[in-house]
């Protein structure tokens, strides 16, 4: 488990000069120029520790990301230079990933850590080198990140993450016994390499140690081990499509169209998947106790017991670690919706830079209120008139917020100098109470450490299934219980968690922000992996529910 690391912030005052738009105009412009020189300093690094085909790659890359980062960039806590520290510039970056293609990149995904427990850089230590990291790194301990500085650190690692799959499509030819320089391919045998590539994709099985025994076993057992595949296989289909009708040059069977295809498949894949997110959501929502976003334990190992929903079999001690279990009452102990969906256990399709992971809904609302505020922090009454008027997926609008949800928000104010941060705990554990489907319950930092099944096995020596009879007795206690159908109001703790220091550039010196420790911990989605252990271990294939060899997180 990480350590956590807490940042504790000094108050701060600003004094307001009185011509504060020449003064801050100056600045700015000052700021642009000198972020302008910095993007081709760290360019120029880049190229010597990677070469000019990553610089390349990277360079093409850079205005598409400061598109997807400028709102979410124009929201967060600066510092007195203008630009992120290094705890804002990892949270940034995994929420633009998540968003862009479901990513949920290692090494900036924080499952349970603070934000500031460990540099963005390091995602790129293990699998691009040392070399790399410290570009980076080093860059963002001297400067910070402006915006552009932020868009060149993901364009450069989505920049490998297409090295990497042209190495698992050279491996997927050599599986296949199809020489990757051979110019055009039968139909038949282009399908067969995609579909060994997907293959390992899929179930994490490292290209560089899978052998032609364990791609052949995967096959026999693929309608087992991964039921959606056949649905997967149409995806893909219909990405070659799409990607060979609209390009100009390269034949369907041709290396250059290959690369293209898959690299296009890994963009979409994690928002496709997502649709499974979604049906996961559908099948749990009608047995939630009305308004709490939590189904009771009970119902929900009924619903595996009696409902054919072989899905919701997590044991106790697993949901718990998973941040996804409510047992603040013992005797009302119930499975937090959203937590649930957005925990390790339902990821799917690996790289050694990322999995596929559920989407977190509440990230688009955030996001809204973003593209409106513009500012890290607003006042009550700013909020208050946007949710009201921000539909979910189950939550209408516009509505009048509940007399108790607005004099949270107002209390959460009251802990900041009048003003509520959007990148805190309290403000996260607001918009539960808001959408409670929709946004995850945040626990305090290092009270949970979600895992993934194997991993939480590995650690606990704990089975991650609950056993049938342990099942059975929660269902008959809950249905003997004369509280069993009782709705309790959703919990509220005031510890609050910032991922940065907000300064507010419009208040007088009689002001300071005054900031309680630590970083904000957001709910981390995923997606499907503990339906493929579940289902390999019914098949009985050792080789599905421990692929021979996987990458480390």
């Amino acid at each position: 488990m990480a350590v956590v690391a807490f940042l504790v912030f000094a108050a701060t005052s600003i004094q307001v000069k009185s011509d504060a738009s020449l003064f801050l105009g100056r600045r700015e412009g000052h700021q642009v120029a000198h972020n302008d020189a910095d993007a081709v300093d760290l360019l120029e690094e880049l190229e010597r520790v990677a070469g000019i085909e990553s610089r390349n790659l990277t360079e093409s890359r850079i205005g598409s990301f400061e598109e997807s980062l400028r709102p979410i960039f124009a929201a967060l806590p600066k510092n007195a230079a203008g630009t992120l520290d290094p705890a804002s510039v990892r949270y940034l970056l995994h929420r633009v990933f998540v968003q862009k293609h479901g990513w949920f990149v290692r090494g900036l995904h924080n499952v349970g850590e603070t934000w500031n427990s460990s540099s963005p850089a390091v995602v790129f230590k293990d699998h691009v080198g040392e070399e790399v990291q410290n570009v980076f790194e080093d860059h963002l301990i001297k400067h910070g990140y402006g915006l552009r500085q932020v868009a060149i650190f993901a364009a450069a690692l989505e920049s490998f993450v297409h090295l990497e799959t042209l190495e698992r499509l050279r491996h997927a030819h050599l599986l296949s016994g199809i020489p990757e320089e051979q110019e055009h391919l039968e139909e038949a045998d282009a399908e067969n390499v995609i579909n060994v590539y997907m293959l390992m994709y899929l179930l994490e099985l490292n290209h560089t140690t899978a052998t032609q025994e364990m791609i052949d076993e995967a096959f026999e057992n693929i309608d087992v081990i991964y039921p959606t595949w056949r649905d997967t296989v149409k995806f893909v289909q219909e990405v070659r499509k799409s990607v060979l009708n609209s390009s100009t040059s390269g034949s369907v069977t041709d290396w250059s169209a290959m690369v293209k295809v898959l690299e296009e498949v890994g963009m979409r894949y994690g928002l496709w998947q997502n649709q499974e997110c979604q049906s996961l959501k559908q099948t749990l929502v009608p047995l939630e106790k009305a308004g709490t976003g939590r189904v009771p334990l009970a119902k929900f190992y009924g619903s595996a017991l009696n409902d054919g929903n072989w899905q919701f079999m997590e044991s106790v001690p697993y949901l718990r670690q998973l941040g996804a279990l409510d047992d603040l009452d013992p005797a009302r102990t119930s499975v937090i919706i959203p937590n649930y969906i957005n925990s390790p256990s339902n990821c799917v399709a690996s790289s050694k830079f990322y999995k596929v992971c559920c989407i977190d809904e509440c990230d688009s609302l955030l996001a809204h209120l973003e593209t409106h505020i513009k500012a890290p922090y607003a006042e009550p009454q700013k909020i208050e008139t946007l949710i009201s008027a921000l539909p979910s997926d189950t939550v209408q609008a516009p509505r009048s917020l509940p007399t108790a949800l607005i004099s949270r928000l107002h209390d959460i104010a009251s802990q900041h100098e009048g003003l509520v941060p959007l990148h805190g705990r309290l403000f996260a554990q607001w918009m539960h109470h808001a959408y409670p489907l929709e946004c995850g319950f945040p626990h305090v930092s290092g009270t949970t450490m979600p895992l993934e099944p194997l991993k939480f096995m590995a650690d606990t020596g704990e089975d991650h299934v609950a056993a049938e009879d342990d099942m059975h007795r929660i269902v008959d206690e809950w249905r003997a219980s004369s509280e069993a159908e009782e709705i309790d109001e959703l919990p509220w703790t005031t510890e609050e968690e910032l991922i940065a220091h907000p300064l507010p550039q419009t208040w007088d010196e009689s002001h300071s922000w005054n900031v309680g420790k630590g970083l904000i911990l957001f709910s981390a989605p995923c997606s499907l992996t503990f339906v493929v252990l579940r289902l390999a271990v019914a098949s009985g294939s050792a080789m599905a529910c421990e692929p021979a060899s996987k990458y480390d997180l």
